[in-house]
């Protein structure tokens, strides 16, 4: 399959932090008093009441550990960072990951299909993640759902662009993304129920609920339940998926916490496409299908189950050091048959589909079943030195991911004289064909495990009290095997960054960090070329007010890409038939970005982002032209003080003109456009609210996939969401 070409009352959530806070405070002081004698000192709580507080306030938040695993304020971060908070997805009702990524500053995606989207980062592929700093790996050319992550049950998302490789291993200089769980934060019986009713007949119901399972409350359980079902603008497709989340944490003592827990998620997608609809006859005429055209035939199916358990130690010492220990296991299954329209020459971009016969649309399909497991380990240590006279910090641990995978499928194609020729004509197309006669046993497409093993370390040294610099290196051992061939490598990423305080409230800082992806190209020697090497220099201006609840950055940035395989003409003497590949200068990426995320004032949140990259070749050709290279995201909520049982709000996502190349016709294009979204919530008791978000207000008609094939973004749709919380 991957050969195809084709706000609330602004003082009601600080009044329930409190409660929380002073619940979870007396279940520690209870658990202290059962650990130690009566006369322990109890600061060791206290330290720990701020660990548990590290939580999203408003669209910010104070201070994180992402990109360099030290616990830090924003502007002390030498990266761009963007928070998408939990209170920002309730209003903007994001509901999955593909939602939150088409939201933040600087991340713009490509469509394939109903199920596959592409997310990039100052032009290059997102395929780093992580589940609550836990690394991973994550691509879609075979599609186990990832780019459809409910949100459910997750907290926040932390994404920080650039080259990550300090702690992410292999991957591209693009970003790395953090889905950040929901966890058992209170110590009283707490909860909610949700119903989301909207266009397209779409019903959502979701229940979380938190409780204590001891008399302290030192153990807690928080289950989170969803289901969705919905249709969709196209005709013939319709989702449901299920959702179930269950985490326990424990405090085994005040300064150790263990957290264990279990996700399943299931989508399953009928009338699921392929690639897009034809975009231009053989005359060069545009198809001019409408909004509602479903490529696919009725029996398409692309179905996606994931699986995932987790478990996290971590423990404070009474000197400041902190470790924590985590790990995953993964399993991701997809099974799926679908239709693909071929109708064109991919090297020119020829039609063959007539416009008076319809014939020249030549019917292929594929059965395909395709598995995953994922197991996971990382663990570092944290804490202060003094050297010089001055306190500095220290960060050390180890990394291990293991990815298996093995994909069966059966590509069958038709036309005249074959034995699956279910149409001559894709004129006034239904969708209601036959199925061609699936082989009974899939045969295996593709097969292979990559394992990373690797240790990182970084400090962060106070050269002075405004000048602080980072230091770090990941060393990874990469190797991959079963799929085209076995290889391996081994590779230092080295991180650097100086950050200045020029007062309390702005800082400047400058970063230089690394990354890099292994190739599978021979040269002359038949020996595997060394990765592809990405570097990122950035440097910018960060500022925070309002103790770090309003984030503010400027950054410059430029990323280069080295040893990108480039084809020769020279054949390898020891594989026949195969032409070896030099190493070249690759892509070379510039730009700005600037964002504004947090508490403007009392009950009014605000994000605002704006990006501008150029991303070039080594011939100076623009790459990825289906990509914008200009975005502006905005958004703001606002709960008058006069007025707290109303929040109102609402944003704009603006991106500039993209195009798709096709030497027959020249190109296809989809303009600049604007999606302007808005929201309204009322709170009609203290413990009921009523939301209605309308999406597309201004009903804008565009195109969301322009890869030779075409669809259509959602039309203008609103959703009402009734919560009742306890």
């Amino acid at each position: 399959m991957s050969r195809r070409t084709v706000a609330p009352d602004f003082r009601l959530p600080r009044r329930r932090l409190t409660r929380a806070l002073l619940a979870a405070c007396c279940a520690l002081g209870a658990g202290a008093a059962a650990a130690q004698p009566a006369d322990a000192d109890e600061a060791t709580t206290l330290d720990r009441m701020v660990v548990k507080g590290e939580r999203a306030e408003g669209y910010s938040v104070r201070r994180t550990s992402a990109g360099t695993r030290f616990t830090l304020a924003p502007r002390e971060i030498p990266q761009s960072v963007s928070i998408i908070s939990h209170e920002r997805i309730q209003d903007q009702n994001l509901d999955d990951i593909l939602d939150v990524l088409a939201n933040t500053t600087g991340v713009s995606s490509t469509q394939s299909d109903t199920e596959r989207t592409e997310f990039y980062a100052r032009g290059f592929y997102i395929d780093s993640y992580q589940f609550d700093g836990l690394p991973t790996q994550m691509v879609q050319n075979w599609s186990y759902g990832d780019s459809g992550l409910d949100l459910a049950l997750y907290d926040r998302v932390e994404i920080v662009r650039g080259a990550t490789g300090l702690l992410s291993g292999a991957g591209n200089p693009s970003a790395s993304v953090n889905l950040v769980r929901k966890h058992a934060d209170s110590a009283e019986f707490t909860g909610s129920v949700s119903l989301n009713v909207g266009e397209w007949g779409r019903n959502r119901t979701t229940v979380d609920v938190t409780t204590p399972l001891n008399a302290s409350g030192s153990v807690r359980a928080r289950a989170i339940g969803s289901y969705l079902e919905t249709d969709a603008q196209i005709e013939r497709y319709n989702q449901r998926k299920t959702l179930g989340y269950v985490v326990v944490d424990a405090d085994l003592t005040p300064d150790t916490q263990l957290s264990v827990g279990y996700d399943y998620q299931q989508k399953r997608a009928n009338g699921a496409t392929w690639g897009g609809f034809p975009m231009v006859f053989s005359d060069g005429t545009p198809t001019g299908y409408p909004v509602s055209f479903n490529p696919a035939p009725d029996w398409t199916y692309w179905d996606t189950t994931s699986k995932r358990a987790f478990a996290t130690l971590q423990h404070a010492f009474a000197n400041g050091w902190n470790i924590r220990i985590g790990a995953t296991h993964d399993r991701s299954r997809a099974d799926d048959k679908l239709f693909y329209p071929a109708y064109n020459d991919w090297s020119t971009g020829e039609s063959f589909f007539d416009p008076v016969t319809g014939a020249g649309v030549s019917p292929s399909a594929g059965f395909y079943n395709t598995q995953r497991n994922v197991d996971g380990a990382d663990g570092y240590v944290e804490g202060p030195f003094r050297l010089f006279g001055r306190e500095h910090q220290l960060m050390a641990g180890a990394s291990y991911n293991k990815r298996s995978y093995a994909n069966y499928g059966d590509y069958q194609v038709g036309g005249a004289g074959l034995p699956w020729d279910p149409f001559d004509s894709y004129l006034g197309w239904t969708g209601d064909i036959s199925q061609p006669e699936w082989a009974a046993v899939l045969p295996l497409q593709s097969e292979g495990t990559i394992t990373q093993k690797a240790g990182y370390a970084a400090t962060r040294l106070s050269l002075a009290d405004p000048l602080k610099l980072i230091l770090g290196a990941r060393y990874t051992e990469w190797e991959s095997v079963g799929e085209l061939a076995d290889r391996s490598h081994e590779a230092v990423t080295p991180y650097a960054g100086l950050v200045f305080d020029i007062d309390d409230t702005w800082s400047t800082y400058a970063s230089y960090t690394e990354i890099f992806q292994p190739q599978v190209a021979r040269d002359i020697n038949d020996r595997y070329l060394d990765p592809v090497d990405g570097k990122s220099y950035e440097i910018g201006v960060k500022g925070a007010w309002f103790d770090d609840r309003l984030n503010a950055s400027l950054a410059v940035f430029r990323i280069e890409q080295d040893n990108v395989a480039q084809i020769t003409a020279e054949p390898i003497p020891t594989r026949p038939g195969e032409f070896a590949y030099r190493a070249a200068r690759g892509t070379v990426s510039r730009g700005f970005e600037f964002e504004l995320n947090g508490e403007l004032a009392p009950g009014w949140n605000a994000t605002f982002g704006a990006s501008r990259y150029v991303a070039q070749d080594a011939d100076g050709a623009d790459i990825n032209t289906l990509l914008p290279q200009s975005t502006i995201k905005a958004f703001t909520s606002f709960t008058p003080r006069s007025a707290t049982q109303l929040t109102v709000g609402g944003g704009v996502n603006w991106q500039n003109g993209i195009h798709y190349p096709v030497p027959a016709y020249g190109r296809f294009e989809q303009w600049s456009y604007a999606l302007v979204n808005a929201f309204v919530r009322y709170r009609l008791s203290p413990q009921f609210t009523a939301q209605l978000n309308v999406n597309n207000l201004l009903d804008k008609v565009y195109l969301s996939q322009l890869n030779g094939y075409g669809a259509y973004g959602d039309k203008r749709n609103g959703q009402l969401t009734f919560t009742y919380s306890f």
